[in-house]
């Protein structure tokens, strides 16, 4: 293959993880964008193709991790290497009826950290051996602030009131996992980090969120494309977040 930089986004067929794989595209990467509907993330592929750029579909449900292992054997076979990996697919089941934590269902606390959780953990497992063959790995995980203890614990904080037990707690653990997967890969110089996008307008952000999907993506593309990232980091576009 060429000498492109290769990036795998997954939750990519819409919103967000479009929105970073559209933009990493015209920063000259070959983008993978990654979804589990085999139809709409082709779909997808062929848009960002039809502006021009280099956009390939992959089928990966984040909740099977044999879904995974089969993306990671289509990308070595392909390409040979990953250089940038979005942990972008997410999940909020919440967040259209506001469940106190003690209403909430088992079965959706489960389902959450699947996709939240789980499903990262299951990704990376597999694309890390993709990503140690690049010369500048870096591992994007999509957080939130309202994974933030320091913030949720603040009364003065404009989330403290957003009391969502299951997406925020499966986003807290997503930031153990970054710190976990930062330090065990530091001597190798693989970057992972966690970003915030904001409030975003999309599906699970609503219409009533302020910031644009270009603005969610711009956190994880400058991760993605600045010369020197920094490493078990939880940022927004402000800076860093309290843990």
């Amino acid at each position: 293959m060429d000498g492109k930089k290769v990036a795998l986004v997954t939750g990519a067929n819409k919103g967000i993880g479009f929105e970073i794989s559209r933009q990493l595209g015209k920063h000259g990467f070959t983008v993978v964008l990654a979804a589990r509907d085999e139809k709409k993330v082709a779909a997808a592929a062929a848009r960002l193709r039809g502006e021009g750029l280099d956009a390939h579909g992959v089928v990966l449900d984040v909740t099977n991790p044999s879904s995974a292992e089969a993306a990671a054997r289509w990308v070595d076979k392909r390409y040979g290497r990953l250089d940038v990996l979005v942990n972008n697919a997410g999940v909020g089941f919440e967040f259209a009826t506001g469940t106190k934590p003690s209403q909430l269902k088992m079965e959706t606390l489960k389902a959450t950290y699947d996709t939240n959780f789980f499903g990262v953990f299951a990704v990376i497992q597999h694309m890390l051996p993709l990503l140690r063959k690049s010369a500048s790995p870096r591992i994007i995980n999509q957080s939130s602030t309202l994974g933030s203890l320091g913030t949720s614990s603040d009364p003065q904080s404009p989330t403290y009131g957003v009391n969502l037990l299951a997406y925020n707690s499966s986003k807290t653990a997503l930031n153990g996992l970054t710190l976990a997967f930062a330090k065990e890969l530091a001597a190798e110089k693989v970057s992972v980090n966690s970003v915030c996008p904001g409030w975003v307008k999309t599906d699970l952000g609503s219409d009533a969120a302020p910031r644009t999907v270009e603005q969610g993506a711009a956190i994880a593309v400058k991760l993605a494309t600045m010369d020197d990232p920094p490493t078990g980091k939880y940022l927004d576009d402000r800076g860093e977040i309290r843990w």
